[in-house]
């Protein structure tokens, strides 16, 4: 059932792309540092929705490097717990045992 939706709303995304494009088939001008651009409007969508995602995932690139940063730096925290909980638990009961710098 969602596959056939998808496949809808798939197929009416595309229509409504080609319905944008032929009713922007003008040509449109844009005065850009003393450079006349002129290119059918469509174009120009293409180019400012390529634009705007590649701003996004330069955005969210950020997020994802300190998402990245914070995991590797609790992996390693994690790593030295249970290398700590293992020696602890190697401890015989009535032996003595020191307390090393971490604790």
């Amino acid at each position: 059932m969602f596959r056939v939706l998808r496949v809808l709303f798939l197929l009416g995304s595309l229509g409504g792309t080609y319905w944008l494009f032929h009713l922007n088939m003008n040509p449109i001008t844009i005065y850009f540092f003393k450079k006349d651009i002129t290119l059918p409007g469509f174009i120009f969508y293409i180019v400012f929705i390529m634009i705007g995602v590649i701003v996004g995932y330069v955005i969210s690139l950020k997020s994802v490097l300190s998402y990245r940063s914070e995991i590797s730096g609790l992996v390693k925290t994690n790593k030295d717990m249970s290398e700590e909980l293992d020696s602890l638990r190697n401890v015989a009961v009535g032996e003595e045992f020191s307390f090393t710098e971490k604790e």
